[in-house]
């Protein structure tokens, strides 16, 4: 009699294949696992860079009411609407087209973000602070209360008020007084915020003396009258600001506007001098002033500089 378990067959499965399996599921498993994550943060990466990219400033300077400084300039089609509407106002007061065009020139040259300080709030007020997109736009006006409410009707617009202590009808006298203190007190070198030169403005907010201003332009105070503040002393502080430049373009451009009157152009040929004069039409001087060493003493190189005609040849 045969055993009934002799051809049955028994079948072990030994525990360490049952491992085997299960640990390459496991490893399979974190592998997908891995580069599943992974992916996610790239995708998650590339969205926040391309985000910031779009939507960040080109630098973190900040102007009035926390408006960026820096970007891209306005189109050129922009700027030539706000330059015809500009000249085409009903003010009387306005300047031409032939005046805002070298201003709009410049400061379409000017290296962003570009440093302008302008003195007076004329009508061109808003246009300049538009034309300087993304720039550093500072106005200084005589009047406080003006001042003060321009700046309350438009938030973003940056003004001063300065207290002028000179008169139309000591012009001479006061040139005459600088250019004994040369050596002194009306250096063409120096910081102006402590400086006793009665041409020199020393009232500013202290910001003022440490920008490197690339465009100046002279527009105000008034120019009127024998008792009007007249503006010798815009025009003698841009030309040391311009020369006392720390860093930046070393060349600065200047404008001073209602140049045929006697004032503006006996100060801009005493301290912005005839030889850094680019460009005159009938109204409007372009100056361009260099950078000086600390210690000269000379406004100009060339005292006897004369011009003959009522247009210099033009140059940057």
């Amino acid at each position: 009699m045969k055993n009934s378990n002799s051809n049955t067959k028994l079948i072990l499965l030994h525990p360490y294949i049952q491992k085997q399996g299960s640990s390459n599921r496991l490893w399979l498993l974190a592998f997908v696992s891995f580069f599943t994550i992974a992916f996610l943060l790239t995708l998650i990466y590339t969205r926040e860079s391309i985000t910031t990219k779009t939507t960040a400033p080109s630098t973190t300077v900040t102007g009035p009411a926390g408006s960026a400084i820096g970007g891209p300039p306005l189109p050129t089609t922009v700027v030539n609407t706000l330059l015809h509407y500009a000249s085409k106002s009903n003010d009387s007061y306005h300047m031409a087209y032939s005046e805002l065009k070298p201003i709009s020139d410049v400061l379409r040259k000017c290296s962003s973000p570009c440093n302008f300080l302008v003195f007076g709030l004329t009508q061109e007020t808003l246009l300049w602070k538009s034309l300087n997109h993304n720039g550093r736009t500072v106005f200084i006006d005589e009047n406080r209360y003006y001042a003060a409410y321009y700046e309350e009707l438009h938030p973003e617009i940056d003004a001063y008020d300065v207290q002028y202590t000179t008169k139309i009808s000591e012009t001479r006298e006061l040139i005459t007084s600088a250019k004994e203190q040369i050596r002194n007190e009306c250096r063409p070198v120096q910081n102006l915020l402590f400086s006793e030169c009665k041409l020199g403005i020393n009232d500013l907010p202290n910001h003022v003396y440490e920008v490197d201003w690339d465009l100046i332009l002279i527009d105000g105070p008034r120019g009127d009258g024998p008792d009007g503040p007249g503006r010798m002393q815009p025009i003698f502080t841009s030309g040391v600001l311009a020369r006392s430049k720390k860093g930046g373009n070393p060349k600065t451009h200047i404008f001073v506007h209602d140049y045929y009157r006697d004032v503006e152009k006996l100060s801009g040929d005493e301290f912005l001098c005839k030889e850094n004069l680019v460009e005159y039409n009938d109204t409007l001087a372009h100056f361009v002033i260099e950078r000086m060493e600390e210690n000269s003493f000379q406004y100009c190189r060339n005292n006897n500089n004369n011009i003959t005609s009522t247009k210099a040849s033009s140059s940057s």
